[in-house]
């Protein structure tokens, strides 16, 4: 390829050495630069969504309790999934969805802050 000089690109933050493209490791400092897009979409492999503990449905106090994602009721499952932090039960289905395409529980969302 050929060598152009341009007046926009990627600055480190640290030394200040310019860049044309990201993600790259600076070879000054070597920080690693990254843009704000490609953060986001790898949030979730940086912070994962802890595992939720699984509970056998017997051991649910009320039998009208409704899972958090589908809000269907848990009969005909052997085990419910309870998320540590809000206390909101899934069924097995929602606990796999939460973790593999959400990364964030539903319950834990909709609280008040």
């Amino acid at each position: 390829t050929k060598s152009e000089l341009t007046t926009h690109g990627f600055t480190c933050p640290t030394c200040a050495s310019k860049y044309c493209e990201v993600p790259v490791e600076c070879k000054i400092c070597s920080l690693t630069l990254v843009c704000a897009p490609h953060l986001a979409r790898s949030y979730h492999h940086l912070f994962p969504l802890d595992q939720f503990t699984e509970t056998p449905t017997e051991d649910l106090i009320d039998d009208t309790m409704v899972c958090g994602g589908c809000a269907k009721t848990f009969a005909n499952q052997k085990h419910v999934y309870r998320c540590e932090s809000c206390n909101s039960y899934f069924c097995y289905t929602c606990d796999i969805f939460v973790h593999d395409m959400l990364h964030h529980c539903p319950g834990c969302e909709s609280r008040p802050r």
